[in-house]
């Protein structure tokens, strides 16, 4: 029972560290002014991180299944 007594206490704690890091978050989130042209920058660097990694998979894909299958 002591154990789980411990196991509530430390839960709740970090709950609480939780619920203070989005507070922080919400509060950086808002005070973050975007300029005109911030959102299509971010799409093309997600875009450029993301495109290498898929066609490096889909290339591998290939060709293992071309060395069994081809």
């Amino acid at each position: 029972m002591n154990f789980l007594n411990g196991f509530d206490k430390g839960f709740k704690s970090r709950k609480r560290k939780l619920i203070e890091e989005e507070k922080v978050l919400n509060q950086l989130k808002d005070a973050t002014e975007f300029e005109k042209g911030d959102f299509f920058a971010l799409i093309i660097a997600g875009l450029i991180t993301i495109i290498p990694v898929v066609l490096v998979v889909l290339f591998l894909y290939y060709g293992i299944s071309m060395y069994f299958f081809g």
